[in-house]
């Protein structure tokens, strides 16, 4: 009884298992989020292009956010 004890202790916060996010809502950020991916394989390509400075600070961080939801959406993790 007191080895459970013990072992149960040493459970962090870290290993405490989150749900996943439900299927519904996990489609409904992965549509949400492709027009933001989209953006992001332009950057990709503008960057292989070499036209780095027509590149705004927006484009990066909503493409950025776009990545984000894709991660969320294959995933299902909860970031909070």
């Amino acid at each position: 009884m007191l080895g459970k004890a013990i072992e149960l202790s040493k459970l962090s916060m870290d290993t405490i298992i989150k749900p996943k996010l439900p299927l519904n809502i996990r489609l409904m950020i992965g549509v949400i989020s492709l027009p933001s991916l989209a953006l992001a394989v332009m950057l990709g390509v503008v960057l292989y292009n070499g036209d780095y400075k027509s590149i705004g600070a927006f484009e990066v961080v909503y493409s950025a956010v776009g990545v984000l939801g894709l991660y969320i959406a294959v995933t299902g993790k909860r970031l909070f």
